[in-house]
């Protein structure tokens, strides 16, 4: 099997040197190609965010199977490399392309049962699909407006704010920064920075990780569970002040927006009920841009995750990030993406703020993040050492004809 991998990486050689020279970097930065990797991992199911009790969750999570990927944690400085044109790191970096490109591939023809909490019901499209970037501006991920039914008349709509998501910012340099353990001592701090809107998720922190993950938040991707348990303190805690924040909640597959939210909270069907203290956030901030993120939009990304990707995907929502990646679409001419493929400076951790070791965070459990990060790949423009030795896909808008 070794031997099998050097083959292809040396068969890909030559297609990544024109790649290389077709295509910019998109920033360079000084890695450190001694650092240390971790050689153990503990086994856990993927936990994208946390539950109080095991009945809170209104789904089963399977289990990840970490014996196929373990070795991904071994040797890699055998892959790192921080001269960009010279024949070995070229080479360094096609052999780790093909083992990540090769195990996200493997990950998604994997066998899985998701059960049919959501009701999912998906055709494929009978005329020919538009590529990868048009389909998934097609979309349409949105946030909710008030100006639509059911909210032009019951109280919810009364709290949705009238401005954009994202004020009047059009054609602007956008970064999604992911939560991923390898932003640890990535020094990308100031890079992140410099971009008209960053997205960062959920509870992420910058206090004390500025240095790597920058200090500017422009909006803020929460899933229900942070908006409605009371350990993230979506009410009190500082880092959810003076943000964009869009919450979402998938509802399910085909129901209606009435359908989803209901006065009588019996037959409202949220996986967790947000409207509450969305209510209360609002009434105490009412200058705030806090927005929720239309149900049915989050569908039709799932939509077209599936329109794009050959083999059956999880009938599972997709994650957060791949939600903002849809949200961003619209406004930015640029979107850089960091550290969502995996890098060289891959450790196992889940996040960057804590000590998990779950490889279900890299390659995917229960969201269908595998086929996520195989679309983001098919819609990069940058070139392979800035993907895999700097951990930045950046995706372009405005080089599109028109979708």
């Amino acid at each position: 099997m070794k031997a099998l991998i050097e083959l292809s990486a040396l068969l890909f050689l030559s297609v990544s040197v024109a790649r290389a020279l077709e295509k910019r970097s998109v920033f360079y930065v000084k890695h450190n190609s001694t650092e240390k990797t971790q050689k153990s991992i503990s086994s856990s199911d993927e936990k994208p965010t946390r539950w109080l009790k095991d009945h809170d969750a209104p789904r089963i999570r399977p289990h990840f199977s970490l014996t196929k990927t373990s070795n991904f944690l071994f040797d890699l400085n055998r892959y790192r490399c921080n001269e960009s044109f010279t024949p070995d790191c070229i080479n360094r970096t096609v052999m780790f392309r093909v083992k990540i490109i090769g195990e996200l591939r493997k990950r998604l023809k994997e066998p899985f049962t998701d059960g049919d909490h959501y009701q999912v019901r998906y055709g494929r499209p009978l005329e020919p699909v538009p590529s990868p970037v048009c389909r998934m501006m097609r979309a349409n991920v949105r946030a909710l407006s008030w100006k639509e039914p059911p909210f032009t008349w019951n109280e919810i709509g009364s709290y949705l704010p009238t401005s954009p998501l994202f004020g009047d910012v059009t054609n602007g340099s956008c970064v999604i920064v992911a939560s991923a353990g390898s932003l640890k001592r990535s020094q990308l701090g100031s890079f992140i920075d410099e971009h008209d809107i960053v997205m960062r998720f959920n509870h992420a922190p910058t206090e004390g990780y500025e240095a790597d993950v920058g200090s500017k938040t422009t909006i803020r991707v929460v899933n229900s569970q942070v908006v409605t348990k009371p350990e993230y303190r979506l009410l009190t805690a500082p880092l959810f002040r003076n943000v964009t924040i869009a919450a979402w909640d998938p509802g399910k597959f085909e129901q209606t927006l009435s359908e989803w939210y209901s006065v009588n909270e019996r037959l409202a069907t949220p996986d967790f009920n947000l409207f509450e203290n969305f209510k209360k956030f609002r009434s105490s901030h009412p200058h705030s841009n806090f927005h929720i993120i239309d149900p049915r939009s989050i569908w039709r990304a799932w939509t077209a995750l599936q329109d794009l990707t050959q083999a059956p995907i999880r009938k599972n929502p997709p994650t957060s990030g791949f939600i903002g990646l849809g949200l961003l679409l619209p406004v930015c001419r640029y979107i850089d993406v960091v550290e969502y493929i995996p890098s060289t400076r891959m450790n196992g951790l889940c996040h960057y703020y804590d000590d998990e070791l779950n490889l279900g965070c890299t390659f995917g459990a229960w969201h269908p993040l595998a086929a996520e990060k195989l679309l983001v790949f098919q819609m990069n423009s940058a070139d392979d050492y800035s993907v895999f030795q700097q951990g930045t896909v950046r995706i372009r808008t405005d080089q599109l004809d028109r979708c």
